[in-house]
């Protein structure tokens, strides 16, 4: 029976980590809010970054150790005051060296009960520097309303950051 109970370090070749937006909405953002979500155990698949940090540098440096086009890099942003949810709104990067510019409104994000749980936005870097921009990123806020009172909650948004098309499975299952 122990057996079963050992952790596994090393996924086997063709695994993919595919959460959907629920997904990562009610396990991973919600408990990181709720500080229920250790970050060891979490690290091989998400970074810890402050907004300011975020912002200051470009998508190729943030990410470097991503794999090829059709990967993600998952960060906690921690303090993001923006979240876009306007179209042609963007964020400046570092000192002008590109920006993030919201590509349409707010999607609800609803659980299997029909509640809206999240909003998603999506976002795609531009640079100055290069012709070829092919950075999305999905940004995903809690919608619930918590008490500031309690020292237990903190303020975070989950960033997916994408270079080149995302893999879409969900019509393989």
């Amino acid at each position: 029976m122990g057996e079963y109970n050992m952790m596994i370090t090393e996924f086997p070749p063709g695994y993919r980590f595919m959460p959907t937006d629920v997904e990562l909405i009610e396990h991973y953002l919600t408990k990181k809010v709720h500080c229920q979500l250790p970050f060891s155990s979490l690290s091989p698949l998400f970074q810890h970054i402050d907004a300011n940090e975020f912002y200051n540098i470009s998508p190729d440096n943030l990410v470097k150790n991503m794999c090829v086009d059709g990967g993600e890099q998952y960060f906690f942003i921690h303090g993001d005051k923006y979240f876009g949810g306007e179209r042609g709104k963007s964020r400046v990067v570092g000192n002008g060296i590109g920006y993030w510019r919201c590509l349409g409104e707010e999607i609800s994000i609803y659980n299997s009960e029909g509640d809206v749980i999240g909003l998603r936005v999506n976002l795609k870097y531009f640079s100055e520097s290069s012709s070829k921009n092919n950075w999305t990123m999905q940004k995903y806020r809690l919608t619930c309303e918590y008490d500031t009172s309690d020292t237990e909650i903190e303020e975070w948004i989950l960033g997916r950051i994408t270079k080149g098309k995302r893999n879409d499975y969900s019509n393989y299952f």
